[in-house]
């Protein structure tokens, strides 16, 4: 996995990748970004079924009123044995059914469908769960639309914080966007794992290239080598000992 970009870059299949690939150490932060379409969502579901357990627990951001991703994830999760709840709140009350810790949460607030009405209740409910993660530590926040959270429901202070101070606290904000010019660039700089997608729009290939630890050269032609539909670039940026290979679908 040396980063030299006359020497080719490693594969991997996804599921090598995730089993004996991927090392997560609590705290750390992890972005997703690519266009729409490319499997974000699938991509950090899958990640999380292999990192969260009831010691280290995620927060999954449900933002749209009807979203067949979760609903896909909360069905294929408990077959696979994992335990993950949906509340329309935070926090989330004791269920007498289900004792004891889950693997995690996904927060789907309730919709009136009145923006002027929804958005701040929303927003209140997100910032509620990102507060108190931030407090607690030991978690893995996943927004799945980090551009909505931050600009739309105006949460972009919160976020910050999570990805400049939540790493001494155990709390890992895992992000994905389609929009890589319109988010933060703490997204990129305290990531301690990136996944990239080839974007056409010359704009997100640019903000690519200034991830730090990384030479441009080697993200575009890492990012050229993406000949299959739904792989990704991973890069784990260590200054001169950064990682990068690529992953396949």
């Amino acid at each position: 996995m040396a980063v030299e970009p006359r020497r080719p870059i490693a594969r991997f299949d996804r599921e090598e990748f995730i089993t004996e690939r991927f090392d997560y150490k609590r705290g750390e932060h992890l972005s997703i970004i690519g266009p729409t379409g490319n499997g974000k969502t699938y991509l950090g579901q899958q990640l999380l079924k292999a990192t969260a357990n009831e010691k280290l627990p995620a927060v999954m951001f449900a933002m749209k009123p009807k979203d067949s991703t979760i609903d896909e994830f909360l069905k294929q999760a408990k077959a696979e044995g994992y335990d993950y709840r949906k509340v329309s709140s935070w926090p989330p009350a004791p269920s007498p059914w289900k004792p004891g810790k889950p693997d995690g949460w996904v927060i789907q607030p309730k919709h009136t469908f009145d923006v002027d009405r929804d958005e701040p209740q929303h927003a209140e409910i997100f910032y509620k769960a990102l507060l108190d993660s931030y407090k607690k530590g030991n978690r893995i926040l996943f927004g799945d639309e980090a551009y909505s959270l931050c600009e739309e429901l105006g949460l972009k202070r919160y976020m910050i914080t999570l990805w400049t101070k939540g790493r001494s606290m155990g709390a890992g904000m895992w992000a994905a966007t389609q929009k890589p010019t319109h988010v933060p660039l703490w997204m990129y700089s305290q990531a301690s794992h990136l996944f990239l997608s080839y974007d056409p729009d010359k704009r997100a290939r640019d903000r690519y290239r200034e991830i730090s630890g990384i030479d441009p050269d080697v993200i575009q032609h890492a990012l050229n080598s993406l000949e299959e539909e739904f792989s990704w670039v991973y890069i784990r940026p260590e200054g001169r000992r950064s990682q990068i290979c690529i992953v396949g679908p």
